[in-house]
């Protein structure tokens, strides 16, 4: 037995969450009337599950209206723009589906109480979302620190590297004000190379830090930079990273 009243409202609950995580997903200036008409729109789809059209056109409907959605909740501005607000609208509502499904199927089974389940799934779907935005936050926040980068050395074959810009990294040559960056070492072969002993500091330890002096380097979308120290280290405990970049190269470009 389908409850339509039951249905159309959890529908429109499910799209002023999703709408509302990708405003502040995309930081998109809107208000929540423009939302939540949105939200309404986006339930008119629902007539066509109880007509006889084929998935084709289903599909066509629903993706007619991700766009009406997104122009009456955001506006339009350009193509990009909304095409990229659809985008997280369905990326969103696949990850507040799929965690509905698993809650659904995993913890509601034994709740008979149909009304009662929708009431959980549509407290839970906030929570859902709010961690969704979190993680992508974080993952965006990070990952935006990544650069590939192309280091020439001495006697030596240029290294392809997945560096990471770490704000804490302000090491500099005391001698010459060079920034210093750090690799593993075993990524170098250590004995074609020169080494020079530069002392440092940190908050937690201070000593001696083996360094080589390289050519150029190489960061995508920034370009060449010379004049700095490489810092050989045994182990770069991040993930996928082989180099950290010193900030002061950065700021220098």
């Amino acid at each position: 037995m389908v409850y339509v009243d039951l249905l159309v409202i959890q529908n429109v609950i499910y799209n002023y969450v999703i709408l509302l995580g990708v405003s502040i997903l995309l930081t998109r200036i809107t208000n929540l009337k423009k939302i939540f008409l949105s939200s309404v729109v986006g339930t008119i789809p629902i007539i066509f599950l109880f007509l006889n059209t084929s998935s084709q056109i289903n599909l066509l409907i629903s993706l007619m209206f991700s766009i009406i959605m997104s122009i009456i909740a955001f506006q339009y501005k350009d193509i990009i723009y909304t095409l990229k607000n659809i985008f997280y609208m369905y990326t969103t509502s696949i990850f507040i589906a799929g965690s509905i499904y698993l809650i659904n199927t995993s913890l509601l089974p034994t709740i008979n109480n149909h009304l009662v389940n929708v009431i959980i799934l549509i407290l839970i779907s906030p929570v859902i979302t709010l961690i969704y935005i979190k993680s992508i936050n974080k993952y965006k926040s990070n990952y935006s620190n990544y650069y590939k980068v192309d280091i020439y050395l001495k006697e030596s074959k240029k290294l392809n590297l997945t560096a990471f810009l770490d704000t804490g990294n302000k090491l500099i040559d005391p001698y010459k004000q060079r920034p210093i960056i750090l690799i593993k070492k075993s990524l170098i072969d250590v004995e074609k190379q020169k080494i020079i002993l530069v002392p440092y500091n940190t908050v937690n330890n201070s000593g001696l830090l083996k360094c080589i002096v390289p050519e150029k380097i190489y960061i995508d979308h920034i370009g060449f930079k010379k004049n700095f120290l490489i810092g050989l280290m045994d182990e770069v405990n991040i993930e996928g990273v082989d180099c950290i970049l010193n900030t002061k190269l950065l700021e220098r470009i």
